[in-house]
C-alpha cells in the first residue's frame, strides 16, 4: 500500500515537472537560451569531431567534450530552473556561463594541432550569445579571458608538446584573435546597448500607453461629471431649465411617432419671496432643497423633473392623461404642505399652487408650458396650495 502510494507521488511529480516554469516568463526565456547555447556547444562538438576523423585532433579532446558539455549545461539548468540565478546581478548568468565556455574551448585547443585554427571559430560563436546581455566592459573582458586562456595552451604546448607546433604560426593566430576579439567587443557592445535601448524604449512606451490609457479612463469620468453638472441645477438636483426643454422636445417626439400623450405639471412655491425677505436666502435655500426632496418622493421612477425658475418647477408625467396627473399632482401638493423646517421655525409652513397640461398633438412645447403657467396662475388666485388643469 505505501509503495503504490510513494509510486502514485512520483507518477504525479513527474506529470507535474516542465523542463521550463509556466509561471515565470523570464526564467523559461533564460532556460531557452541555455538550450540554444547547449546546442552550440553540440555543434562546435561536431567541429572537433570531425577535425578528429580528419586526422588532426586527438581522441582526448572529444572524450573530455563528451564529460564537459552534459556536466556544464546540467549544473547551469539546475541552477536557473531552481531560480539560484536570482541571487545573481545578472540572472542570465552569461557571463558566467560564456566563461565555461572558454574553458571548454581552451581544453579542446590544447589537443586540437593543426585544425586549432579553425577552430577560432569557436570563440566567435562563444562570443554570440554575449550580445543578449554583457556590455562593452564585459566583453572586453571576455576578450581578456579569451586571450589569456589562448595563450596559456601555447605555452603549455611549448612546455609540454612543442615538437611539431609552429609557434610563430600560433602566435600570428593570437594576434588576428586579439584584433578579432577587440573588434567583436566594440561591435557587440554596441549592439548589446541598443538592445538595452530599445527595451527601455518598450518599457516607457508600455508605461505611457498604461498612463494614456488611465488618462482616458480619468478623462472619461471627468467628462461623465462634467456632463452632469451642464444639465442639472446644483442646489436641487433637478434638470436645469435647458436639458428640460431638451427632454420635453424629445418625449414630444416620441409621443407623435408612438401616438401617446403625456403631461406637465407647473409648480410655484407659495410666497417664497417672503421666506427670502424674511428669513433670508440661506433659509430659502433651504426650502427649495426640502420641496425637491418631496416632489423626488413624489415621482415615478419613468417622470423626471427640471428647475423651470426661482421657485418654479416642472414635472413631466410620462404617459400620463390628464385625469392621471391630477391624482399624481394632488399627492405631491400634499407631500410639500407636510414638509417640517426646524431650522426655520416650528410653525413655518410651505405650500405650492400647481397648474397642469396635458399635450396636444403637434403643438409647441412652449405652447404646451404656457397652458400649464396659466393654470398654475388659476390657482395662485383661486388661493394657492391647490392645483388646477388645462387641457
Amino acid at each position: 500500500m505505501n509503495n503504490e502510494t510513494g509510486n502514485d507521488v512520483l507518477l504525479n511529480g513527474a506529470s507535474r515537472f516542465s523542463f521550463t516554469p509556466k509561471d515565470d516568463p523570464d526564467q523559461a526565456l533564460r532556460i531557452r537560451r541555455l538550450f540554444m547555447a547547449s546546442i552550440a556547444y553540440v555543434l562546435n562538438a561536431s567541429l572537433a569531431y570531425f577535425s578528429y576523423l580528419a586526422g588532426i585532433t586527438e581522441w582526448p579532446a572529444i572524450v573530455g567534450l563528451m564529460i564537459i558539455i552534459p556536466v556544464v549545461n546540467i549544473v547551469f539548468y539546475i541552477v536557473i530552473r531552481t531560480g539560484l540565478n536570482l541571487n545573481f546581478a545578472d540572472p542570465s548568468l552569461t557571463f558566467a556561463q560564456m566563461c565555461a565556455a572558454i574553458l571548454t574551448i581552451m581544453y579542446v585547443m590544447y589537443y586540437a594541432n593543426e585544425s586549432r585554427g579553425l577552430l577560432l571559430l569557436m570563440y566567435v560563436i562563444m562570443m554570440l550569445f554575449g550580445i543578449f546581455r554583457l556590455n562593452t566592459r564585459d566583453f572586453f573582458l571576455i576578450s581578456i579571458l579569451t586571450l589569456l586562456t589562448y595563450g596559456a595552451d601555447i605555452v603549455l604546448l611549448y612546455i609540454f608538446r612543442p615538437e611539431g607546433v609552429n609557434f610563430r604560426n600560433e602566435f600570428l593566430q593570437w594576434i588576428v584573435l586579439a584584433i578579432v576579439m577587440i573588434d567583436f567587443s566594440f561591435i557587440g557592445g554596441y549592439i548589446s546597448s541598443l538592445r538595452r535601448n530599445l527595451r527601455t524604449s518598450h518599457s516607457e512606451l508600455k508605461k505611457t500607453v498604461e498612463n494614456l490609457n488611465i488618462s482616458q479612463s480619468e478623462l472619461e469620468k471627468s467628462l461623465a461629471i462634467i456632463q452632469e453638472i451642464a444639465i442639472h441645477d446644483e442646489l436641487t438636483g433637478f434638470y436645469n431649465r435647458r436639458h428640460l426643454m431638451e427632454l420635453l422636445e424629445n418625449e414630444k417626439n416620441r409621443s407623435l411617432r408612438g401616438n401617446s400623450t403625456f403631461t406637465i405639471a407647473m409648480l410655484d412655491i407659495d410666497h417664497f419671496k417672503q421666506v427670502n425677505d424674511t428669513y433670508g436666502h440661506q433659509a430659502g435655500d433651504e426650502v427649495l432643497r426640502r420641496i425637491s426632496a418631496a416632489i423626488k418622493n413624489t415621482m415615478r421612477n419613468t417622470d423626471f423633473c427640471g428647475r423651470y425658475g426661482g421657485e418654479e418647477f416642472v414635472l413631466v408625467l410620462i404617459q400620463t392623461d390628464l385625469k392621471e396627473a391630477m391624482i399624481c399632482a394632488e399627492r405631491m401638493r400634499t407631500n410639500i404642505e407636510k414638509c417640517r423646517f426646524p431650522d426655520i421655525g416650528d410653525g413655518f409652513r410651505i405650500t405650492a399652487s400647481i397648474g397642469l397640461s396635458q399635450y396636444q398633438m403637434r403643438e409647441e412645447i412652449d405652447t404646451m408650458i404656457a397652458r400649464a403657467d396659466r393654470s398654475m396662475y388659476r390657482a395662485k388666485e383661486g388661493g394657492r396650495n391647490r392645483l388646477e388643469c388645462e387641457a
